[in-house]
């Protein structure tokens, strides 16, 4: 019978010391630019210090446009590469598998938030968003 300490292979990527991963929890810790804060590391890299065989980041947008909350980790700028960078040498210090959970929220972008119309696969009145171009579809793929 398995056991949730035993570890675990993928096909691709380094395998897991045991079963037991951390959610994507939202903790909106970041800081406004979306680069990874003092807090949010040490929250994270405390998960991994418990024996987490995967550590995951909340939810991290992939655009500035898809912003989804104030707050939320960012993963699309260079400015977010030194933060991101040691988080994960962090987490694999302790053994944790360090995963980023890609984000965009879409038309659930708040444009306050964004500063811009929310964007989405079509045109949505309600909410308030436009249709992507094939050009911002295509610069999202490349995200």
């Amino acid at each position: 019978m398995t056991s949730l300490f035993d570890s675990v292979s993928f096909t691709h990527g380094p395998a897991m010391k045991n079963r037991f991963m951390l959610a994507p929890l939202t903790n909106q810790q970041s800081n406004p630019d979306g680069t990874l804060s003092e807090e949010e590391f040490t929250w994270l890299v405390k998960r991994a210090e418990g024996g987490f065989g995967l550590t995951m980041t909340c939810a991290s947008h992939i655009q500035a446009i898809g912003q989804g909350f104030a707050g939320q980790l960012g993963c699309f700028g260079d400015e977010h590469l030194a933060g991101l960078t040691r988080l994960a040498t962090a987490i694999n210090k302790n053994d944790s598998v360090s995963y980023v959970q890609l984000h965009h929220a879409g038309r659930r972008s708040p444009a306050v938030l964004i500063g811009t119309t929310p964007v989405s696969s079509g045109d949505d009145e309600k909410a308030g968003a436009r249709a992507m171009t094939t050009a911002e579809v295509e610069a999202m793929v490349e995200a």
